[in-house]
């Protein structure tokens, strides 16, 4: 079976609104005089219109600069360079998260996403499977881990990370994606109309 490119903007969309959860507790405040954005930027935010990440970046940066082993910061950082294309800058970012916080799975997770948006496959399996030692719970993870075994053609493995990914809780948004990525599996013609990504 052919991985379909729109599982990745599943798993994306899944991120996306993880980050628009936690991001906008850092730095996206309307109403405060400290906020980095505008009205209108935040606008443009929602509206999925291009994003200037200067303002975000010098947020993180700033928290970090205030304190150099605050892990949260900067995997934020992290994420704002994988969202802007960054691959390097996130994956320099998430290793030196594991490196202050090695035993928190999330920092794991995202570096492995980083390692396989730069064609490092056995890395990002390797770093993948560390976090899920530390967290077996990771459904993150476990998505990330059938993805990449999907797109390498190692469609058992995929199967089995995805139906992990949904046992652990079928109701959480991990679980709703791991979901419709074992129904896609199972019936790849299903959604033929799925756009492509570019």
């Amino acid at each position: 079976m052919k991985f379909k490119s729109y599982y990745w903007a599943i798993i994306a969309a899944a991120i996306v609104a993880l980050l628009a959860v936690i991001v906008p507790m850092f730095v996206f405040r309307e109403n405060d005089e400290s906020s980095p954005h505008t009205a209108e930027e935040l606008q443009n935010i929602q509206n999925n219109e291009p994003v200037d990440y200067t303002p975000q970046i010098e947020a993180f940066q700033n928290l970090i600069s205030a304190d150099a082993a605050d892990t949260m910061a900067i995997a934020g950082l992290g994420d704002v360079y994988m969202q802007s294309g960054r691959y390097t800058d996130a994956l320099d970012l998430y290793n030196k998260a594991v490196v202050i916080n090695p035993n928190d799975s999330v920092y794991y997770s995202r570096l492995g996403d980083a390692e396989f948006a730069l064609g490092m496959v056995d890395v990002a399996l390797r770093d993948l499977q560390r976090g899920l030692e530390i967290n077996p719970q990771d459904q993150e993870i476990m998505l990330y881990l059938g993805s990449i075994f999907a797109q390498t053609g190692r469609q058992a493995e995929a199967t089995q990370y995805w139906q992990k990914a949904r046992d652990i809780n079928p109701t959480s948004r991990f679980g709703h994606v791991a979901q419709q990525l074992l129904a896609e599996q199972a019936n790849p013609d299903a959604n033929t109309n799925a756009p492509d990504l570019p």
